[in-house]
């Protein structure tokens, strides 16, 4: 019959078990590991919003069966050209008015001045329902 080995051997034969970390070095692990997580996010949050293509609708207009106006903001550099597709749809999502945007450079100063706002006037084939900008890209040298 095999017999569990007591404590005090086991402590003989393979030495005192380890300790943990102290309640006081687990706190400062874990300061330590906010602070650096806290840094981290503050680090890729700015670094992802310089240089950055943002674009939305903002509204739009039907006048008539044949024209449409689209407004829209585009945040970019002050020293890029982007191009900007501006589509009206009709009310089975068919597009009946594209026009291709290129929006030039432009002066600012302040991470507010990045974004502009544009519209942009269409020539539809049918009566449209909505306008949007279905993309915009950053046009190359």
């Amino acid at each position: 019959m095999s017999q569990t080995a007591s404590p005090e051997n086991l402590t003989a034969r393979y030495g005192a078990p380890r300790k943990g970390p102290s309640a006081r070095t687990q706190r400062w692990l874990i300061i330590g590991s906010l602070v650096l997580a806290f840094f981290a996010a503050i680090y890729f949050t700015i670094g992802n919003a310089v240089g950055q293509l943002t674009y939305q609708d903002v509204g739009y207009e039907i006048h008539s069966d044949t024209s449409a106006s689209v407004d829209y903001e585009v945040g970019k550099d002050f020293d890029a050209t982007v191009q900007c597709s501006i589509q009206v749809l009709d009310d089975s999502y068919a597009i009946v008015g594209h026009q291709t945007v290129t929006i030039g450079p432009h002066d600012g100063e302040t991470a507010a001045d990045r974004e502009q706002y544009y519209r942009t006037d269409l020539r539809t084939e049918s009566r449209g329902v909505s306008g949007i900008v279905e993309s915009c890209w950053e046009q190359e040298d």
